[in-house]
């Protein structure tokens, strides 16, 4: 009885197994169906997202690898407009002095200036020299001959011997006065005379400070054994003969002349020439006065 209790039961519980497992096999497969899904969905998330992640760092790299070009790049450039701005300086110069048909270029020395000093009180103030010689004898000569007390008399004498020493040397005085007041003579600046066909221009340094446009401003022209004195606009230029960079000396004083008709002066420096070109002025103007 007990088997055939047992035999009763047993498709039973066969029956109760399957339908678990059929249960569970319905359970899972939603799920299996399910995670496939979930993957490709993941996938597409990731695809999306992945050039995001890519290119940030591509970008943010990039300036980095792109600066150090554009200033190597940029280094040359700048030494190729330097190098133009340095051939057109050149150039520039080149064409001057082309174009100048004379060039003078010196400095403010103390040569200059001693010339300059000498030319204005020969020129300008021809006179001064002789009168004070003329005062100091004047003044001297009471405290030699009239004055008996010792005070007076060398009082006179040396007021006296103060103008004349004065007269002599009053040119000297002059430089060494000026040597201390004049910037340029301090600094000893280049000058340069650039003479063209229709205009001169003068430089300091370099810079142009003054440009004259028409050669009839010359109102004077003077020459010495070193020098030759160019008066422009009110203002007396001392130009060393050799100093000429473009040019020749001995065909300066022509040039001057067609341009401005200006005749070259001598100034003679030794005392026996100043007497003999007094002596040949004198003559011309006697010769005047007859003919």
């Amino acid at each position: 009885m007990a088997k055939n209790k047992n035999r009763k039961h047993a498709p039973q519980t066969q029956q109760a197994v399957n339908k678990s497992n059929e249960a569970e096999a319905a359970v899972k497969a939603p799920a299996a169906e399910a995670e496939p899904a979930a993957a490709a969905a993941e996938e597409i998330t990731e695809q999306k997202a992945a050039p995001e992640v890519i290119e940030a760092p591509a970008e943010e790299n990039q300036p980095d690898e792109v600066q150090p070009k554009e200033e190597a790049q940029s280094e040359p450039a700048q030494t190729k407009a330097k190098k133009q701005n340095q051939n057109k300086s050149k150039s520039k110069s080149n064409e001057k002095k082309r174009d100048a048909v004379y060039q003078i270029k010196t400095k403010r020395t103390s040569g200059i200036l001693k010339a300059y000093i000498t030319f204005t009180y020969r020129i300008l103030h021809p006179k001064v020299t002789p009168r004070l010689i003329l005062y100091g004898l004047v003044v001297a000569a009471p405290g030699v001959f009239f004055f008996k007390d010792i005070f007076w008399k060398v009082f006179f004498i040396a007021i006296g011997i103060a103008l004349i020493l004065l007269g002599f040397f009053r040119q000297y005085i002059s430089l060494a006065i000026t040597k201390k007041n004049d910037p340029d003579y301090i600094n000893k600046s280049d000058f340069t005379y650039d003479f063209f066909d229709l205009s001169i221009a003068i430089s300091k340094n370099g810079e142009l400070i003054s440009r004259i446009t028409n050669y009839k401003d010359i109102t004077a022209f003077y020459y010495d054994d070193a020098y030759y004195y160019l008066a422009l606009a009110k203002e007396v230029h001392v130009l060393p003969k050799n100093a000429f960079t473009v040019g020749e000396p001995a065909d300066f004083e022509e040039f001057i002349y067609k341009k401005s008709k200006k005749v070259c002066r001598w100034l003679p420096n030794k005392l026996s020439d100043r007497i003999k070109k007094r002596r040949a002025a004198r003559a011309v103007a006697s010769e005047d006065m007859f003919s």
